[in-house]
């Protein structure tokens, strides 16, 4: 940004026809306003963290010894490869009892087709048939349940089909990865006893992180998800605003995603200035001044100065950033701008 200085001869307290401010012998500094389309709104110190919907616990479905683990801790597994195989006897009594009911059930299924036709012919009395048919469809109902209840333990479906077909049974369950991730920690040892819903191991797809900082709660009132916001190297949009302030720090956790992607850093720290896009002036700190319950800055003119209304929208690193009736040749006062002031003070008096 280039300085310039003048000096005049004369301060005094008067304004001419232009309503300028006369500033005699007083040596000012000037500096170009610069237009510019993005306005800070602070410096944040935020962190990565990779969504819930991306984070996976593995449980043990039901209880049994661990007697295989195929992964690594943090080694990258694909969809249904195999990460843990569990031995369990509780698993092999209730695939046993779902073949028994399965042969029940096919005893009563030839059973009804076989009385069906001989109680309609008087054969055999229908109170017989009608027994068999209710021990039929019970039969049929305990079935749809057992299914249901042996893949909540964890048994496949591909496994269920051939314990279906096969009637026999099988105590070995081989626990798959559900998504492509990559395995953060494992929790279990090679031949260890786990109980129904111990954890096992849990994953992270890291495809996909998301940046959290917390921002005063004023400043976040013109936001709204779907807006950007950015840093000087990334673009960051706004995915969720917290529905509530902290009583204590005043602010609204905010959760962004970087359009780049966060290169695997969740859990990582970073301090970030984030601007909003905003057309505006960008002068150097020292260029306003407070007056009349706002603020002001000193453009010079051929004959003195011009006083402007300015709004301060926020303070960064030296600079101000405001809005004001400016142009790209403008000039602003930087220096002296108390006794610029002054000036125009006394005049109104």
């Amino acid at each position: 940004m280039k300085h310039y200085f003048i000096a005049l001869s004369l301060l005094t307290l008067s304004l001419n026809a232009a309503n300028l401010i006369q500033a005699g012998s007083l040596k000012v500094a000037l500096a170009s306003a610069q237009k510019v389309e993005k306005v800070p709104m602070g410096n944040y110190l935020g962190s990565y963290s990779y969504p819930s919907a991306h984070r996976f616990t593995i449980s043990a479905h039901v209880d049994g010894f661990i007697t295989d683990i195929a992964v690594k801790p943090y080694k990258t597994v694909k969809k249904g490869d195999r990460l843990f195989v569990l031995k369990s006897p509780k698993l092999l009594d209730l695939q046993s009892d779902y073949i028994a009911t399965l042969l029940e059930f096919e005893f009563y299924q030839k059973e009804v087709k076989r009385l069906e036709p001989l109680a309609k012919k008087g054969v055999v009395a229908s109170k017989r048939y009608t027994e068999a048919k209710n021990q039929y469809e019970k039969l049929k109902t305990s079935i749809g349940f057992k299914k249901s209840l042996l893949q909540a333990y964890g048994l496949s479906r591909s496994q269920l089909n051939k314990v279906t077909k096969q009637y026999k049974a099988y105590p070995i369950l081989r626990i798959t990865a559900a998504e492509d991730a990559t395995v953060s920690n494992i929790e279990v040892q090679m031949g260890s006893f786990v109980h129904q819903g111990d954890t096992l191991a849990k994953l992270v797809n890291t495809s996909e992180c998301h940046f959290e900082i917390d921002m005063p709660w004023q400043r976040t009132s013109s936001l709204k998800p779907g807006d950007k916001l950015y840093s000087k190297e990334n673009t960051f949009t706004i995915i969720a605003l917290s529905p509530e302030i902290n009583t204590i720090s005043q602010t609204r956790s905010m959760d962004l995603h970087e359009d780049k992607g966060c290169n695997k850093q969740g859990g990582a720290s970073m301090n970030v200035t984030l601007y909003k896009k905003q057309s505006a002036w960008s002068v150097p700190a020292s260029a306003i001044v407070p007056m009349d319950n706002g603020y002001v800055i000193f453009v010079a003119e051929k004959e003195g100065y011009r006083l402007v209304p300015v709004t301060l929208l926020a303070q960064l690193e030296g600079k101000n950033f405001i809005t004001a009736q400016l142009s790209q040749n403008d000039r602003v006062a930087i220096s002296s701008v108390l006794a610029l002031k002054s000036a125009a003070e006394g005049e109104e008096e």
